[in-house]
């Protein structure tokens, strides 16, 4: 079934917000549908539907990339996902290349070209120590990777029931079963190490994700998105949060470029200047 906004839910979408809060522009619904996950970096976007099909954006069009990824992310070395078997996945030459990796549920390609990802939570389908763990491909075997099934360099990062981590160019964030949230800094893309400690950062989000500028964005479990302010390379871990309002409910949220890319619980996509 066709979705279509109305031009006063359009109009609603362009918004304004008080001057303590973020300013989102000219929001509009991209042509892909019944959308799960959506990611953005390195200028490219790539989306995930409910059927776990993963597109490509190229122009105005979404094209197919003919696999089937339960979570899948793009970044400084290229595009990466975890496939329903729980391998994570790397397109080499045009196609998905299964990497030796596996029981993995999320990916992050937005470090400075290293990958991320965090472990399977269902006890039963993954070992005590992979639970919710994550764990990093180190910038040589990330860049490196060309054949099915070679093995990667992989360092474990830190346990914690995690289900969501991402990076940027100067730390990683990560979200817990408990929708805590938590930053590490100066994160080495050689040896994946970083400030070896998970500092709490107050606040509750479902997702979170690091731009390849560096920026974070969030969802939390109202569906409401954040982003953080006060970040720099002296303060990774920024100041504050800030709501920024898209009037529909949130699921999962990207950011490349000057534009957010939005995709809202009910599965519509939004492609919002900022």
């Amino acid at each position: 079934m066709k979705i279509k906004l109305s031009s006063a839910l359009l109009a609603l979408l362009s918004i304004s917000l008080a001057a303590s809060q973020s300013i989102v522009h000219n929001c509009k619904e991209v042509t892909l549908r019944n959308v799960q996950q959506i990611d953005a970096g390195a200028g490219q976007v790539i989306a995930v539907d409910r059927s776990r099909r993963v597109f490509h954006l190229h122009g105005s069009s979404w094209l197919y990339m003919n696999n089937y990824m339960q979570h899948a992310s793009v970044g400084p070395t290229g595009i990466w996902g975890v496939d329903r078997q729980g391998y994570i996945n790397k397109v080499v030459a045009g196609k998905w290349t299964r990497t030796s990796v596996n029981q993995m549920r999320q990916v992050d390609a937005g470090g400075d070209q290293f990958v991320a990802a965090t472990g399977i939570l269902d006890q039963q389908m993954v070992t005590a120590v992979l639970r919710g763990s994550a764990i990093c491909v180190n910038r040589t075997s990330a860049v490196g990777f060309m054949t099915p099934g070679n093995s990667v360099s992989t360092f474990w990062i830190t346990a914690g029931y995690l289900k969501y981590y991402s990076c940027g160019p100067n730390s990683c964030w990560a979200v817990n079963n408990k929708d805590e949230v938590f930053v590490t800094k100066r994160v080495d893309p050689r040896t994946c190490k970083g400030s070896n400690v998970l500092s709490k950062v107050a606040g509750t989000l479902s997702m979170v994700e690091v731009a390849t500028d560096g920026s974070v964005y969030g969802v939390n479990s109202k569906g409401q998105i954040l982003r953080r302010n006060g970040i720099s390379i002296q303060r990774p871990k920024g100041t504050s949060w800030i709501k920024i309002d898209v009037c529909l409910p949130a699921r999962h949220v990207s950011y490349d470029l000057g534009r957010l890319w939005v995709v809202t619980k009910t599965g519509i996509a939004l492609e919002c200047l900022i």
